[in-house]
């Protein structure tokens, strides 16, 4: 117990190696998080956007004086919507639209549409 001087220096050096590991640990655990709320956001615009994009589709596929198909293009506050309107058989509407984001993430839908029920019968995404 005579020389106790050096027992202080690897002391400081492993205090101050665990401090590091935590901030990486908590930074690297914020930057994820982080990630998963862009990605959400991101998800939640595509699907506003499909959603405006549909409405304004029924708008068209109801109307009877409209040829089919029909094509738009739509610039919204939070990106733009292509929409294609196509005469199926029966009385059915098939309603593909593409929803950009101002990041340029896109996401495509296809929506069958019945004019006499006045509803959508099938929503498929991809």
């Amino acid at each position: 117990m005579n020389n106790e001087k050096g027992i202080i220096y690897p002391l400081v050096i492993t205090m101050c190696l665990i401090i590091l590991i935590f901030f990486w640990y908590f930074t690297g655990k914020v930057s994820s998080e982080r990630q998963f709320v862009f990605m959400q956001e991101e998800q939640l615009k595509q699907t506003r956007l499909l959603q405006q994009g549909v409405e304004r589709a029924i708008h068209y596929a109801k109307d009877a004086s409209v040829f089919l198909p029909v094509e738009k293009s739509f610039i919204l506050n939070e990106g733009m919507i292509n929409l294609v309107i196509e005469q199926t058989p029966e009385d059915e509407r098939l309603i593909l639209i593409e929803a950009f984001t101002d990041k340029r993430h896109t996401k495509k839908v296809k929506v069958y549409y019945n004019v006499t029920q006045n509803s959508v019968t099938k929503w498929v995404e991809g």
